[in-house]
């Protein structure tokens, strides 16, 4: 299967590197603007995106452009007979996102939005817990997420601007805890209140977001984020208690489990010494393997593309009431 990558900045790169320990499948081309990142790759380039889209060798096709180019780039793909990976979102915003959900479904191509925590193996394990039982009944969940910026290098340009970024870390990174708590509960989410900070001055988005909500079986559920300037860091953890047990994730690390009177229970799932791009890169080729396979097995992936759209309307609600205020 020969793929082509839209956008080669730092996760188009990574997407590179996931495609190349897939069997069966070949980087076959990339469209990037840029000179200097299109040189860093042997393989056929294009400055232009739709010239990729048009070469009849190419099946399918991974987006990883600025937010607002999402749609554009995905719907001409979808109709040029691509299946096609994309960078969360899915879209700038839910009505483009659903639009680009009913295009896959009527060219009956492969649509799949890159949920990279889907993959990470210490919440695929937190998921197996909750589904056994471990812990009991969900009481409680809590998770914060501190990113510093210096760790993957400076955030682009076009992420410092709402109108092509669509939000800051309330979006960005907190369309991943929303999706991931989801999934992982097995419950809809169920927004009570939200607030955003600006304290780091970036641009016009926010680099704080905090999320007040409830599961649909009424269990309260607290999230917060913050994006840093200063650091190189990623402190991510996610606390589930029950009334059995609790469950504390690690996403990039480990899991613990205490359940009743058993003994603490740790599971690490990375190889010591490695960095979180290694890490995050594990996820993406889990769910680059699995936008293959489903494609090979002419079925929907998993997740389904309109799941990401969920969390980004709580998320697309949450602007909408803040700025009302």
């Amino acid at each position: 299967m020969n793929i082509g990558i839209i956008g080669y900045g730092y996760t188009g790169q990574q997407h590179a590197r996931a495609i190349a320990q897939i069997e069966g499948v070949a980087l076959k081309a990339i469209a990037e603007s840029d000179s200097a990142k299109r040189s860093l790759l042997e393989v056929q380039s294009f400055t232009d995106y739709r010239s990729l889209i048009d070469d009849p060798s190419i099946e399918a096709i991974t987006v990883c452009l600025p937010h607002h180019l999402h749609e554009e780039a995905t719907s001409a793909a979808l109709l040029a007979g691509k299946h096609v990976l994309v960078e969360k979102p899915l879209a700038i915003n839910v009505a483009a996102g659903k639009s680009l959900c009913e295009l896959a479904e009527t060219t009956s191509r492969v649509l799949m939005v890159e949920m990279t925590h889907h993959f990470l193996p210490p919440l695929q394990e937190a998921k197996k817990v909750i589904a056994n039982g471990d812990i009991g009944e969900i009481m409680a969940i809590d998770e914060i997420l501190v990113e510093d910026l210096g760790l993957f290098g400076s955030l682009p340009a076009w992420m410092l601007d709402r109108s092509s970024a669509g939000g800051g870390v309330g979006l960005t990174s907190g369309i991943h805890l929303l999706d991931h708590i989801s999934w992982i509960s097995q419950q809809k989410l169920i927004l009570n209140a939200a607030c955003f900070g600006y304290t780091q001055q970036l641009g016009n988005i926010e680099d704080t977001a905090s999320f007040a909500l409830t599961t649909e079986k009424g269990a309260p559920v607290h999230i917060l984020l913050c994006w840093r300037k200063q650091g190189v860091g990623l402190n991510g953890q996610l606390t589930i208690v029950g009334n059995q047990g609790s469950l504390k994730v690690w996403p990039w690390d480990r899991i613990e489990v205490e359940s009743g009177k058993k003994a603490v229970r740790q599971d690490s799932f990375f190889q010591e010494g490695s960095t979180i791009a290694e890490r995050a890169l594990v996820g993406m080729k889990g769910a680059v393997q699995e936008f293959v396979d489903a494609i090979r097995q002419k079925r929907l992936p998993d997740p389904a593309p309109f799941d990401s759209i969920v969390s980004q309307a709580i998320i697309e609600w949450s602007y909408q009431r803040s700025s009302a205020k």
